[in-house]
């Protein structure tokens, strides 16, 4: 299928990628029309080096980039760089179309249903889109899909009405009279008000005008000022809603002097806010901010769990005003053909991005139209390169699957550098533009969204699994059953039972699986147990992680898909400290600060009397190291700074620094691959998955019940 993805350069690429799978939760729609935002997309695909320009107005970005050189040093951190502004970003956020199928928990929606959908990442420029129950409303019978299309940004629109609290009768300004704006102002034409339209361009007032709407005023100007005090007899505007997009501050400003004493200004565009306290103060003005299209927004509960909002506490939804306002349109109220300056084929994509985000100040709204031949039939999930023959040597075909950024910056550059044991078959994405684009990258003839058509059609020996953690279970069991080698990033599971069932499926099918543990794999790690081996006794190990602290609604954070940090990323030091001790774990007993997993002290008791203490904290900064491991034994000191640094004290072996921190992520897969060819014994399985898995379990447990908790009561 046709796409429009853009980097992060600011260029625009037309792509055909596989068509997206079909989530719980979501509909899969074939577009009939999208609509180009003038203003959103225009600003995405001006910023030219947009990437370096936002990194230099941020200092803390820049702290990053320092540190991420001196952890992976200056090439690698350019691939990083690089990777980064080359990747695909899907453009598009309000589109209208055909549902063609409908996934497991969606309510209020079959096939043939026309719909309007929203949201960045969801309502695409491409020819069919999956998209969540929550972001998409049935279209009246008497609209056209065209009409429908501007179902998004009509719901901006109602959303800056109702933060305006409007009644009936009122005196209203809009501030910039774009896409948003000339909807905005026949909204509340339609809510009985008496609307004064400002903006810098004559030809956007000219637009005004021909809508109908008698007050049209140039922006920036005394004189307009003047006018809607002229047009309120003196009193200023009961609400200023401001839908203009620039930097300046003066539009907010101006809003300000416009008002009436008590008013209110909304803020729906992107503009300036260094405030003028005067008038702010004088007046006593009540200064709002809109969001997007309401209540729900960037609620990921919300919008992809399918969670309800009681109608009786939140009155209008994101859904329900997306809702209202095809309403609106069906009973014409407001108008949308009057907006359209131009209509296209996904085809020419770059002739209606160049005439949407032109100069061109009489361009309001372009429309995208997609093919009506199209059918369920040719919904095609998998993309194959052309004139690519599959490997017929000796090396491990492989199957990546998840390729986010972890994948494109770790796993890509490490299979490049073990082309001599592996070629990749095929890729597997949550979308077809990162499925196709990472394809491409390391040159794999197949690109898909499809997991268990691929697994099952294509010749592959193994996948590597990257995608979200809520996933490895299902992806793990399928890849057994169809007799693929397995390497899974961690953890293996979210539960120990989910670990078990996918132990008894790799047991079952004999094959290889193998876990994400590549600390194990560093040179320094590696050298280090080494020297312990030649000391007896219990050891005691104390091991600092310094994470750093994750937004609340970071994907990692939420139970069900990431587990939470002890259980997502808490087994690596788990299964690190077991590896390092040669020693399994016992017993559990741990604490935190506050009633926070993310913030806690883990102490683990081995059956050969040794104890280890994960202090794993979100407290401290980012500056500073991110891991630290002390061992205390037979009278010596060791100790591991973030993988750049070993220094042993009375113990055998030399202290050592590398250049570049290594993590062990190339040894591990090289291990991983000379398993699958039969050359080596596979180091790390899925019983060390679980046994990792099983004391982030037992930690969460201890949490909660405030003692220590025995491991043998798992199993």
């Amino acid at each position: 299928m046709k796409q429009i993805f853009f980097d992060g350069k600011g260029n625009l690429h037309l792509k055909d990628v596989p068509s997206p799978s079909l989530k719980s939760g979501n509909i899969l729609v074939k577009n009939a029309n999208s609509l180009i935002s003038t203003g959103t997309e225009a600003m995405a695909l001006s910023g030219g080096g947009s990437l370096i320009g936002s990194a230099l107005r941020r200092p803390e970005l820049v702290r990053r980039a320092l540190k991420l050189v001196s952890d992976r040093g200056v090439k690698n951190t350019l691939g990083i760089i690089r990777d980064a502004s080359e990747t695909w970003y899907p453009l598009g956020y309000s589109s209208a179309g055909t549902v063609i199928e409908v996934g497991d928990g969606v309510k209020g929606f079959v096939v043939g249903d026309r719909v309007a959908c929203a949201g960045a990442g969801y309502a695409n420029h491409a020819s069919i889109i999956s998209v969540p129950n929550q972001l998409a409303v049935k279209v009246p019978g008497n609209l056209s899909l065209r009409e429908a299309c501007f179902a998004t940004v009509g719901a901006i629109a109602l959303q800056g009405v109702r933060r305006a609290d409007i009644t009936l009768g009122e005196n209203v300004v809009v501030m910039g009279t774009g896409l948003i704006g000339l909807i905005t102002a026949q909204i509340l034409r339609a809510n009985g008000c008496t609307v004064i339209c400002v903006d810098l361009e004559e030809s956007r007032l000219a637009k005004a005008k021909d809508l109908g709407f008698e007050h049209a005023l140039l922006a920036g100007t005394d004189s307009a000022i003047q006018s809607v005090l002229d047009v309120t007899e003196n009193a200023g505007a009961d609400a200023v809603i401001v839908t203009a997009a620039t930097r300046s501050s003066r539009p907010v400003n101006d809003a300000f002097a416009m008002c009436r004493e008590r008013g209110r200004v909304v803020i729906v565009g992107a503009v300036g806010m260094e405030l003028e306290r005067e008038e702010y103060y004088r007046k006593e003005i009540d200064l709002r901010i809109s969001r997007s299209y309401g209540p729900g927004r960037y609620d990921s509960d919300y919008e992809e769990k399918g969670l309800t909002y009681p109608l009786g506490y939140v009155r209008w939804t994101e859904t329900r005003n997306l809702d209202a306002f095809l309403d609106l349109l069906a009973l014409g109220n407001v108008k949308v053909d009057q907006l359209i300056s131009a209509q296209y084929s996904i085809d020419q994509a770059m002739l209606a991005y160049d005439e949407a985000t032109g100069d061109d100040t009489e361009v309001i709204g372009v429309v995208l139209t997609y093919p009506e031949h199209q059918t369920t039939e040719e919904v095609d999930k998998t993309w194959r390169l052309p004139s690519v023959i599959n490997a017929r040597d000796q090396r491990v075909k492989l199957m990546l699957v998840g390729p986010g950024h972890f994948a494109r910056a770790i796993h890509l550059p490490n299979l490049k550098a073990l082309s001599k044991k592996v070629v990749v078959q095929a890729v597997v994405g949550g979308t077809g533009g990162s499925a196709r684009q990472t394809a491409e990258k390391i040159g794999a003839p197949v690109a898909s969204t499809d997991y268990g058509d691929v697994i099952l059609n294509e010749d592959v020996d193994a996948v590597l699994i990257a995608t979200r953690h809520n996933l490895h279970r299902h992806q793990c069991i399928a890849a057994a059953e169809a007799g693929k080698h397995i390497f899974v990033e961690k953890p293996l599971g979210l539960t120990v039972d989910e670990c078990i069932e996918v132990l008894q499926a790799v047991e079952k099918a004999q094959v290889l699986c193998t876990i994400g543990f590549n600390r194990r794999f560093s040179s320094l790690s590696i050298r280090l147990r080494d020297s312990l081996s030649n000391v007896t006794g219990p050891k005691q190990i104390i091991y600092r992680v310094n994470a750093g602290r994750l937004p609340q609604d970071h994907w990692l954070l939420d139970p069900e898909v990431g587990g939470g940090r002890l259980i997502g990323e808490g087994c690596h030091f788990f299964d690190f400290m077991s590896w390092i001790l040669n020693s399994d774990p016992v017993s559990v007993i741990a604490q935190s600060t506050g009633d926070s997993s993310d913030d806690v002290s883990v102490v683990i008791k081995y059956n050969d009397g040794s104890v280890g203490t994960l202090i794993y904290t979100d407290l401290g900064s980012v500056e500073f190291s991110k891991e630290r491991i002390e061992i205390y034994a037979g009278g010596g000191i060791g100790v591991l700074d973030d993988f750049l640094s070993l220094s042993l004290h009375r113990l055998p072996g030399k202290s050592r620094k590398l250049r570049i921190a290594d993590k062990g992520h190339l040894g591990l897969l090289d291990n991983f691959l000379s398993a699958v060819r039969g050359d080596r014994s596979l180091s790390v399985n899925a019983l060390d998955g679980l046994n990792a898995t099983l004391c982030a379990q037992a930690a969460l447990e201890s949490l909660s019940s405030e003692k220590r908790v025995p491991l043998k009561s798992y199993l």
